[in-house]
């Protein structure tokens, strides 16, 4: 059916803001924020169970890296410097599991030389002056709150510097005797660093290969979808591959490493074009969708073909390949199918990956001295130390969401430390811990990580009870029972943090017992400690909440602008095909990515947290759903500006017309997306935009652009656009013309 031609809304966009919309909007709107509402859906959140997220192998050398020092120590009589190695290793285990390559050591340094400064920090304080050890308690809560602008990595770095201080608080010592455990933490911690350095000595390129082979299978994931009729958007979520690139093993040759990134490459460019392939099922006859769906379920067995080849071994891999390459040199594209296009192009790109992996194994697979690159063949997104320091200054005030985070937990960690203190409270150091743990700067999160670290202290306790008093264990069983709660404590890390607590508490408990010291009674009061500790740190955000309401609008505008950027850059190439600059198109569809990774993230704290007009859920929720629509056009539009079938590609020279038309919508778009973010940002009535939909009918006429994906895809770029205007309206209840 023909769309409305006049004006920039369209009669569809009218009937978007229809009294029942108006009704939905104005209604969320009328809604107050209710603590109570949202502690009722939190408390049965124990979820979700991530199972994919188990991580055997890596569990298991990390666990190697605690136990290892406590065997070491019960062998050799001192049982107790083993225990405290052991202790440096526990936590710059956590830090391992941040990070690829290098960054994953980085923060395991930072987290270990972080440790054993709080070590000595916090037995000596606590040896001659008990009370100093309240500003010395807000002044590391100040820093670990802050540092949560610095992303997981280094944040999570830092959190240990916490666990180090106050696990010395409760075994006071003298200076030299402080030097000494310092020392053993710091042994241990850089234990843990030297097995991750060896962990790339073995098997060079497994790491990269298995985030390819996860990528490949997202890939194959979308095309299922795509094949049972599901036509959405692909997730904006990075390859996991991106992340292996930006910090690959060091040791990995450059051309294994140039491979792996053409691997990736390809991939980015298979998505677009599913992208492309689910935009024109989802507005195409029931025949051609039909089609779209058939040759989508064969692209499915190909891409999961590919993810085989990625994880099987030399002698399986050469088999795998060829079956690959027959697969793909069966799947064709009809002559006469409006989606050719987009299928010959997908079709181009699983060859190519085919041919890589038919030489992947004649590169060499351990790295000479020229051979070995030095530098990221992706360029990371951080800029260094000077980068991270330009972060925290920017956060050291009340308007950034870190700079609030982290006055909140240096004050309610500075009274929890004044409580223990003034009543001698019973290993009162797991209160304030508990705080560091699990007061964050969202709601959301807050309350559903007391809960869990509850419920999975009170497991924990029980599981370790069990196994010391029933199991009448001695010494060598007690050793075994902790290597099996640790390294099951670190596979589920990233499963469940409930699970994760219930392991961790079984293996301090069975420390304790190791060291001599009495389990049951140490278990009850940590239990007790733990529960004031989650009420705490639940009362400190009831009492100063930082709602996601009040930095959503900023997140959503970022979005637009991004996507903005995006848009009016792949217009400008299409416009434009002799300028081609893939670099800069994919810096701009990363950018975008990330935009929306945020957004959504955002919107998922705002579903969690009482309602707080007027960006309530149900408003954040439909601009997400208008901006996927505008992300699934700008892929498909990124695989028709770098295809053979470029719209203007057959053209003898650029046509002056056909660029100038080209140029036009796209500076009305960027036009009405920055009107659009201006909105967002102050939740002001937008201003009037620019008439869209007569400029993009205008490119109906033009030879090289009247084909039907560039003047279908345009179309619903520009649907999509007016559809966050209509949304707009409504949430600021400013009545369309």
């Amino acid at each position: 059916m023909k769309k409305p031609s006049n004006g920039s809304r369209s009669a569809t966009h009218r009937s978007q803001s229809s009294p029942g919309r108006h009704r939905l909007v104005q209604g969320v709107a009328r809604s107050r924020p209710s603590l109570l509402s949202g502690f009722r859906w939190s408390t049965l959140q124990l979820g979700p169970f991530q199972w994919r997220a188990i991580a055997a192998w890596r569990a298991a050398r990390v666990a190697v890296g605690v136990v290892l020092p406590l065997i070491l120590g019960w062998a050799s009589g001192r049982i107790e410097d083993g225990a405290f190695a052991a202790l440096g290793a526990l936590p710059a285990g956590f830090a391992s599991f941040q990070g690829v390559s290098r960054s994953r050591l980085a923060a395991i340094v930072v987290a270990s030389v972080g440790m054993a400064v709080s070590t000595f920090v916090g037995a000596t304080t606590a040896a001659t002056l008990p009370w100093l050890l309240v500003p010395v308690v807000i002044v590391w809560a100040y820093v670990a709150g802050l540092v949560v602008c610095l992303g997981p990595r280094l944040s999570v770095a830092v959190l240990q510097w916490s666990v180090g201080l106050l696990i010395a608080v409760g075994l006071p010592l003298g200076p030299a005797g402080a030097a000494v455990r310092a020392g053993f933490v710091l042994a241990g911690g850089l234990f843990q660093a030297a097995l991750v350095a060896g962990s790339w000595i073995v098997w060079p390129g497994q790491a990269e290969r298995a985030a390819l082979a996860e990528s490949y299978r997202a890939l194959a994931e979308y095309a299922s979808s795509l094949a049972a009729g599901r036509f959405g958007p692909p997730s904006p979520v990075a390859f996991p591959a991106t992340n292996a690139f930006e910090d690959p093993n060091p040791l990995l040759p450059l051309a294994a490493r140039l491979t792996f990134v053409d691997l990736l490459e390809e991939a980015e460019r298979i998505r677009a074009a599913l992208a492309a392939l689910a935009a024109h099922a989802a507005s195409a006859p029931a025949g051609d969708a039909r089609e779209i769906r058939k040759f989508a379920g064969v692209a499915a067995r190909i891409l999961d073909d590919i993810v085989g080849a990625l994880g099987a071994g030399r002698a399986e891999r050469a088999a795998r390949v060829s079956e690959l390459s027959r697969r793909a040199a069966r799947l064709t594209v009809s002559a006469g199918a409006s989606w050719r296009w987009a299928g010959e192009a997908l079709l181009g790109q699983v060859r190519a990956v085919a041919g890589i992996l038919a030489r992947l194994d004649a590169l060499p697979t351990q790295s000479a001295v020229e051979g070995a690159g030095t530098v990221p063949i992706v360029a990371r997104a951080d800029g260094g130390v000077t980068a991270v320091v330009a972060t925290l200054r920017a956060n050291l005030t009340l308007a950034t969401e870190a700079g609030r985070h982290a006055l909140r937990v240096a004050v309610v960690a500075g009274v929890a430390e004044v409580l223990v203190q003034a009543t001698g409270l019973s290993v009162g150091r797991w209160v304030v811990l508990t705080i560091f743990i699990v007061l964050k700067p969202d709601y959301s999160s807050t309350l559903s990580r007391s809960i869990q670290r509850a419920v999975g202290t009170v497991l924990g306790v029980g599981l370790s009870a069990a196994a010391v008093q029933l199991g009448h264990l001695d010494q060598g069983g007690l050793f075994a029972a902790a290597g099996i709660s640790i390294a099951a404590a670190y596979a589920l890390f990233g499963v469940n943090y409930l699970l994760f607590s219930g392991f961790i508490t079984a293996f301090i408990v069975m420390l304790l017992d190791i060291l001599g010291i009495p389990a049951i009674p140490t278990a009850e009061a940590r239990l007790i400690d733990t529960a004031i500790g989650a009420v705490l740190a639940l009362t400190a955000y009831v009492l100063w909440p930082t709602w996601e309401g009040g930095t959503a609008p900023e997140k959503l505008a970022r979005l637009i602008e991004a996507h903005r950027e995006y848009a009016v850059a792949l217009l400008r190439q299409i416009a434009h095909p002799k300028q081609l600059d893939l670099a800069r198109l994919r810096a701009l569809q990363g950018a975008a990515r990330r935009a929306r990774s945020d957004a959504e993230a955002s919107t998922a704290r705002l579903v969690a947290e009482p309602a707080q007009p007027p960006l309530t859920p149900p408003v954040a929720i439909a601009v997400m759903a208008a901006v996927g629509r505008l992300a699934h056009e700008e892929l498909a539009l990124h695989s028709l500006a770098v295809s053979p079938s470029s719209p203007t590609g057959e053209a003898d020279g650029e046509s002056e017309v056909t660029a100038r038309r080209v140029d036009a919508l796209a500076a009305a778009l960027s036009t009405t997306m920055s009107h659009l973010a201006v909105s967002l940002r102050t939740l002001k009535p937008p201003l009037p935009i620019p008439a869209l939909r007569p400029l993009q009918a205008a490119l109906r006429g033009e030879p090289p652009l009247a084909n039907a994906p560039f003047a279908n895809l345009t179309d619903a770029l520009v649907d999509a656009v007016n559809t966050l205007d209509a949304i707009l309206h409504d949430l600021l209840r400013v009545p369309l013309p």
